[in-house]
Order: C-alpha cells, then sequence, then structure tokens
C-alpha cells in the first residue's frame, strides 16, 4: 500500500484557510446585531455557518465570543451545540468558565476552571485563567501557587520572567500577610525516643535500662500555628523580606507538649534571573506551661536563588547559629549548617527537587557534637479526580565527635525519612482545600539508646491548591 505524504504547503494552506474562516465567522457573528435584551440569539445564516465548522474551530469561536463582550450568544451557541469527543467535558467547563467571568461571577468562574483542572492538570490555558480570576478575588495564596507552577512550564526564561515578575506585582499589593492553621497530629513516637528498652554500658559491663522518658511514646496531638510575613520592594534592586512563625503541639501526655517561635529577616539584591539575599534568624522553644525561654538559636544567614531556565531553578542557603538552653550549658555551642535544591519542573503539573545538606555541630558536649550530610528528593504531581501528591525521601548520615561515655563508642547514625502528602484541590472549603500527610521516620543508630522509628499524621488545610 504506498504512503501518502502530507506536501507542508498544503498543511500550511489549510491552516490558514481554516484561521480565515474562523476569522470569518466571528466577523460575521460579531456584526450581527442581538435579537434579545437578555441572550443574543443567533440568526439563521449564523446557526448555518456554526454548523459547517468543527469542534475546535468552535470552541476557538467561543472563546473569542467570551472575551470580546458577547458571551451572551457564545453560551447559546454551547446550549444549542454540546460539545462532542473526549474533550467536551474539560472545554465545556472552560468556556463555562469564561462566560461566567464575562458576566461578572468571579467565584463561579474559579470553580468551572477549578473543575476542569481537576480532571487534567496539564490545561496549561485553563490554569492561566484560573491565576487571573485568583489575582481578581484576591486570592493572592492560591493564584501565587498557580502563577509559579506556570512560570515554570513557560516555553522561554523570557516568558519566565514575565511571569515571576507578575508575581512580584501580587505579593506588593498586600506586603503583609497573615494565616494560621490547626491540625490533627497523632504520632507513634512523639518524642523521638529508642524503640529498645536497654543499652549496653561496657562501663558497667552490663545492659542498663532506657528510662521511660527516653523511650518510644505514642500520642495523639494538636497542632495550632499561625505565620506572619512581610515582603517590600525596594527600588529596582532590593526587596525586604521578614517572617515570624509560632506552632504548638499538644499531646495527651503533656510532658511532651511544644511551644516554638521562629523569625527571619533578608535584604535580597534582585537580578533577572533570582536574588542573592543576607539576613539573621533566630528561634526559641518556650515551656508550654510558664512559657519560660527553654532555648534560643540566632545567628546570620545567606541565601540564593537562581533560575538557570524556565524549567530549572537552584536555591541555596547558609546559616551560622549560636545556640543556648537554659536547662543545661552542656547542649550549648554553634551550629553551621548548609542546603542546596535543584528543582526541574517537567510541565506544569508535575516537578522534581534534587536537595542535599551539610551541618556542622560544636556543642560543648564534645560526645553531642557532630557532622552531618543529607540528600533527599521530592516529587510534586497534580493527578485526574482533583488530587495532588507530594512524595519527599531523605537519607542523613550523623557522625559524631567523641566517644559517648556511656556506651564506650563513637555514636553514628543514619536517619531515613518518607513521606506523602495528599490534597483535594477540587474541594474548596472557603478559600482552603484538605490536605493529609504521613512521615515515616527510621534512625538507625550504633547506641540503641538512639535506634528508633516513628510514624506520623498531619490533617489540615492549604491555600496551596
Amino acid at each position: 500500500m504506498p504512503h501518502h505524504h502530507t506536501n507542508p504547503l498544503m498543511q500550511k494552506t489549510a491552516q490558514m484557510l481554516k484561521r480565515a474562516a474562523l476569522c470569518a465567522l466571528a466577523a460575521f457573528v460579531l456584526a450581527s446585531p442581538a435579537l434579545s435584551a437578555v441572550r443574543s440569539i443567533p440568526t439563521p445564516e449564523q446557526i448555518e455557518d456554526y454548523e459547517k465548522v468543527d469542534d475546535a474551530t468552535r470552541v476557538k469561536l467561543l472563546i473569542h465570543l467570551s472575551r470580546t463582550g458577547r458571551q451572551d450568544l457564545a453560551a447559546t451557541l454551547l446550549g444549542r451545540y454540546p460539545l462532542q469527543g473526549k474533550l467536551a467535558a474539560n472545554r465545556t467547563l472552560f468556556i463555562q468558565g469564561l462566560i461566567l467571568k464575562a458576566d461578572g461571577d468571579l467565584t463561579g468562574a474559579a470553580e468551572q476552571f477549578r473543575a476542569a483542572l481537576a480532571n487534567d492538570p496539564k490545561l496549561t490555558l485553563v490554569r492561566s485563567e484560573l491565576a487571573q480570576t485568583l489575582v481578581a478575588l484576591e486570592q493572592d495564596d492560591s493564584a501565587t501557587h498557580h502563577l509559579r507552577l506556570l512560570a515554570a512550564d513557560a516555553p522561554t526564561e523570557q516568558d519566565a520572567a514575565g511571569i515571576r515578575a507578575f508575581v512580584d506585582k501580587v505579593d506588593a499589593r498586600r506586603p503583609y500577610r497573615f494565616n494560621a492553621y490547626l491540625a490533627a497530629a497523632p504520632s507513634s513516637n512523639v518524642n523521638n525516643g529508642s524503640s529498645h528498652s536497654t543499652v549496653y554500658s561496657p562501663l558497667f559491663g552490663s545492659n542498663l535500662t532506657i528510662g521511660d522518658d527516653s523511650r518510644k511514646t505514642s500520642g495523639v496531638g494538636m497542632a495550632a500555628g499561625a505565620n506572619a510575613a512581610f515582603n517590600k520592594r525596594l527600588g529596582n534592586d532590593f526587596s525586604f523580606v521578614a517572617a515570624a512563625n509560632g506552632e504548638v503541639r499538644i499531646y495527651d501526655e503533656s510532658d511532651f507538649n511544644t511551644v516554638s517561635l521562629s523569625q527571619s529577616a533578608e535584604l535580597r539584591y534582585m537580578f533577572e534571573r533570582g536574588y542573592l539575599g543576607f539576613g539573621g534568624v533566630s528561634s526559641q522553644s518556650l515551656d508550654d506551661q510558664t512559657l519560660a525561654l527553654g532555648y534560643i538559636g540566632y545567628g546570620p544567614r545567606i541565601s540564593a536563588r537562581l533560575n538557570l531556565s524556565a524549567k530549572d531553578t537552584l536555591t541555596a542557603s547558609s546559616t551560622y547559629e549560636w545556640r543556648d538552653y537554659s536547662a543545661s550549658s552542656a547542649a550549648d555551642g554553634i551550629a553551621w549548617m548548609n542546603d542546596v535544591a535543584w528543582t526541574h519542573a517537567f510541565n506544569s503539573a508535575t516537578n522534581v527537587t534534587l536537595s542535599g545538606g551539610l551541618d556542622d555541630v560544636k556543642l560543648e558536649l564534645a560526645q553531642a557534637s557532630y557532622d552531618s550530610w543529607s540528600a533527599g528528593l521530592a516529587l510534586y504531581k497534580e493527578l485526574p479526580h482533583g488530587i495532588t501528591t507530594s512524595l519527599t525521601g531523605e537519607v542523613k548520615l550523623s557522625q559524631f565527635d567523641d566517644v559517648n561515655l556511656l556506651a564506650g563508642i563513637v555514636r553514628e547514625d543514619v536517619r531515613y525519612v518518607g513521606g506523602i502528602g495528599l490534597t483535594k484541590r477540587d474541594l474548596n472549603l472557603f478559600g482552603f482545600a484538605p490536605e493529609i500527610s504521613y512521615t515515616y521516620v527510621r534512625n538507625t543508630s550504633n547506641i540503641t539508646m538512639y535506634d528508633y522509628d516513628s510514624h506520623g499524621i498531619d490533617i489540615r488545610l492549604t491555600k496551596d491548591f
């Protein structure tokens, strides 16, 4: 059987004729006066021309009508001639969203766009319309979430830079941000206690019993937290960013309750492909009963972001921290922590991150000082049916500096962390979506006191959907 090869010139001519037909049809429709003050009714000539074109051309025409003030006519044609084929459902949702948006019903439009993305998260045009609609609704957190995904899927770095510049404008109109959350947080090991009951001590020549407070303890807890942020652009070249966070975790065993705070402030030099920042960080832990200061850490931090391409981003940070514990000076010391991460976006619905870390912690108690190296992998994936999943994994090796006096050996740990998070992004609860995450930790150690595992679940609401 002979093979038929399509002439490129014929292909181009056919495309030009199709575009010309669409333009002619659109011009004819737009030139015709509306026959109803409420809803435009197509004339017999318009109907005849509309019936001649295929679904793809009809979709383009309906989009054109919705965006040029003739959404009433678009609604009539869409209702009278339902779209066909496997793409019909999402195309219909998208056009219905455009019609609602043109009518001023932004909330309804966002719901239609979200429904289409729930079916197929790779619909970039739909995501773009959703992001713009969320900006108009002033739901900035959700809007910037989608805009950043769009930037990662931009065809060129120039396009990506344009989207990032738009994100900056969205952030600039509301420099102050505040969020709060309440989460259920059950854990099989709330204190990271040992999975063993004894530890061998050559000093005593026998196994010693590990105390209850240092052994694995499960608990059902609640976490409540809040975070505030300030982001202010200072001219064309600089930006000032500050943030503060607080969290309280309460368990049925009150001995394991925690109150933690953290703050950061940074001046960033902005350039075309990213930024270079210098500032400081601090963190504190408080007694949950008296709110007395139990720990404080503080120090300078350098951070950087470099957009290697439209789809690849490199981030890095280095923090030097002084640590001070009120209960015992043996844990006081310094820590130098370094992190780097590379993120690659396959499309607006899928990205992967590779990360690495190097920490050098020197405390007054030499046997508690250590160096650690870590490597991690994270996957973000939006699936059909409105489900977003995130998978994370990390391996961390820690080598301690001196002999543990109780065990008589130098401690060596390997820590494995794996997690999965699920978000139902098409379930909008007053601007939030439900999210559940599971984390498993396995810490192996040559000293049984520090050998443990834990299972944790976190259930909360998120704006990143």
